[in-house]
């Protein structure tokens, strides 16, 4: 009986800090991809923020257009 109970103490003590090891890195793991996740939050623009962005871009792109069509306009009239 004393080889069983010598042989599950030696058992639980490679296990148990084993496991408690895998625990322990998943857990830092864990806290890593957080932090890349508040990161990639912060990194982002809001789609209220992008779509006035884009409405800008767009009027400028309107302004240029009529720019340009007056430009050849002038040139072909000569």
């Amino acid at each position: 009986m004393d080889g069983i109970t010598l042989a599950w103490g030696i058992l639980v003590s490679i296990i148990v800090p084993a496991i408690g090891t895998f625990i322990w890195r998943l857990s830092d793991e864990l806290s890593r991809i957080g932090v890349l996740l508040n990161r990639t939050r912060e990194d982002y623009i809001k789609r209220s923020d992008h779509t006035d962005e884009l409405d800008k871009v767009t009027e400028h792109l309107i302004r240029l257009e009529t720019k340009i069509d007056r430009v050849n306009d002038h040139l072909l009239s000569k």
